[in-house]
């Protein structure tokens, strides 16, 4: 059964439970505006709109994480699974410190949440502001395919059996 408060690690990061007691540290990351820059609400770094977002995210009852640096022992962002199904879950709500864009840390710790994923389901689903391209990018290159559009966003999905090459 999926445990949406399991922590997942990898070499260099831990996916911890968001907590209230995070609040702080996650908005230093989520306060500089270019991280929203791409985004459908460019104003997510304004606290009040912030607030707003992270009230959501401690109700998320399929795994909110936030996302540590382990060398650090510092918070560098959040991600979530959200949306589950019998078969299929979405993850998504990703952002990350800009000094971690390029350098591999997206695709590190989307592949341990991947991982657990699909112990449970069969697909895996991003849904993408359209005009987010590093965003679009990432979930490409994590092999995810588009399935879907609107005049808003994009859809990817990524079955297990192309994840796992079966």
């Amino acid at each position: 059964m999926f445990n949406p408060t399991i922590r997942l690690e990898t070499n260099l990061f831990s996916l911890v439970q968001l907590e209230q007691s995070h609040y702080e540290e996650l908005y230093t990351v989520a306060s500089n505006p270019i991280v929203w820059e791409q985004h459908q609400e460019k104003n997510r770094w304004q606290e009040e709109n912030f607030l707003k977002f992270f009230q959501k995210a401690i109700q998320n009852n399929n795994g909110c994480f936030v996302v540590f640096n382990k060398n650090l022992n510092k918070i560098i962002g959040s991600t979530r699974f959200y949306l589950s199904t019998k078969d299929s879950i979405k993850i998504g709500y990703t952002f990350l410190s800009p000094e971690y864009w390029g350098t591999g840390a997206n695709k590190e710790i989307k592949k341990a949440m991947l991982d657990y994923a699909f112990e449970f389901v069969d697909k895996v689903y991003f849904d993408v502001g359209k005009k987010n391209i590093r965003s679009r990018t990432a979930v490409e290159k994590l092999g995810a395919v588009l399935s879907d559009k609107t005049d808003e966003k994009v859809f990817y999905r990524i079955d297990k059996e192309r994840y796992f090459g079966v």
